[in-house]
């Protein structure tokens, strides 16, 4: 049997104000209870309050910004030590990520990981679980076109190959991670979404929910007559993948961290169901959402989804202004994301495989059209798309 988990936990989430780390330090105040941990500290570089953060009020719950991970050890250390009682922190959730793509990016990466927790090591003696975020990276889902990958992807897949896989942070971050965890009293694992459906207070360019819901709600007040075209391609319309909901992602971090016993050193997938749907099968759901009428790829040459906003471009402001919303969440929502997993990157079966977080316990799961709707109603309510 598996020894007892100590009853103070306390959370530190680094990365608090993006796609996973906002929906962590959310969740981690009544899951799986709301007395599991006595204390949530989230870590953002942004400046972001507790008024404007769409976080629950909580006495638990303590944010700081301006703790800038790219400098060196020590400078992180003396930002978190300006964090009343923060040497109390048993569970750290790293969710903070820089670009990606390039040698000198990759070794970024792997310095924030690394720098940052041997901060917290020199300040947390009681840290018992890191968990931090890979993804559909991991399995070569970047260069498809070339890999040719094979779902359903597992955990215990081969790595890709080279020279594609030298263009894949988390295999440095996984590695550097499993070589400073040897011997140490805490223990690690890595969460495996694919893309993230979800809300954050400021812009994240990787969120699909957000292009998608401006697209559809711009939409239905232009073209309130016509059927929307889907965004993306003929062939991505088609296949299978396993989206998920940020709060399914947040569950998993935190169901693993507190089952150590089972989950030290391993690496889980996560989707919001056993199953994968198309965009097919959910793109007239979404549309039902903002009262719009749908149809698949526009194929006749007409514009949709980016091409289409972009012509839209100088009504943006006023719509803006009509509508109450945001100003300049149009311009600053990241619609190449959009364009991308509605397109290539979805041109094949992106099905993951979550067998293994069901082994060790994990039971949640949400309908993948209720995790988008509820992602609406979190923009609905920062103002960044209209109500009806």
């Amino acid at each position: 049997m598996a020894p007892s988990l100590p009853s103070n936990l306390s959370a530190l989430v680094f990365g608090a104000s993006g796609i996973t780390g906002w929906a962590v330090v959310r969740t981690a105040l009544e899951y799986p209870t709301p007395t599991t941990f006595s204390r949530v500290i989230g870590l953002t570089n942004r400046p972001l309050s507790l008024k404007d953060s769409f976080l629950p009020p909580d006495p638990r719950l303590s944010l700081k910004s301006g703790v800038d991970l790219s400098g060196d050890v020590e400078s992180i250390v003396k930002a978190l030590k300006e964090i009343e009682n923060v040497e109390n922190t048993t569970h750290v959730y790293f969710t903070a990520w820089g670009q990606d793509g390039s040698t000198e990016q990759i070794r970024a990466n792997v310095e924030l990981l690394m720098n940052s927790l041997k901060a917290v090591e020199q300040l947390c003696p009681d840290l018992l679980f890191v968990t931090w975020p890979s993804g559909g990276k991991w399995y070569g889902f970047e260069h498809a076109q070339l890999l040719h990958p094979k779902a359903p992807f597992k955990e215990i897949d081969d790595r890709i190959p080279e020279p594609y896989a030298k263009h894949v942070f988390y295999y440095n971050q996984h590695d550097a991670l499993a070589e400073f965890a040897k011997g140490k009293r805490w223990s690690f694992a890595d969460i495996r979404p694919d893309a993230i459906v979800g809300f954050v207070p400021n812009n994240n360019p990787m969120n699909i929910a957000q292009p998608l819901a401006i697209y559809l709600s711009l939409w239905h007040s232009l073209n309130p007559k016509k059927p929307a075209p889907f965004p993306g391609t003929s062939t991505s319309y088609r296949f299978l993948q396993t989206n998920c909901f940020q709060d399914q992602v947040a569950k998993m971090h935190i169901h693993v961290s507190l089952h150590p016993g089972m989950t030290a050193g391993g690496s889980y997938n996560i989707a919001d169901e056993d199953f994968g749907q198309s965009w097919e099968m959910i793109w007239s759901k979404l549309g039902e959402y903002f009262d719009v009428e749908t149809r698949g790829p526009a194929e006749d040459g007409s514009l949709s989804g980016e091409a289409w906003v972009m012509s839209q471009q100088g009504g943006w402001k006023s719509w803006e202004k009509e509508k109450g919303l945001k100003s300049g969440i149009v311009s600053e929502t990241a619609w190449v994301f959009m364009t991308t997993v509605t397109g290539d990157y979805s041109e094949f079966d992106r099905s993951l495989d979550i067998s293994a977080a069901r082994e060790i316990g994990f039971k949640d799961s949400i309908d993948h059209v209720e995790s988008y709707r509820r992602a609406f109603d979190r923009m609905r309510e920062a103002k960044m798309i209209p109500g009806l």
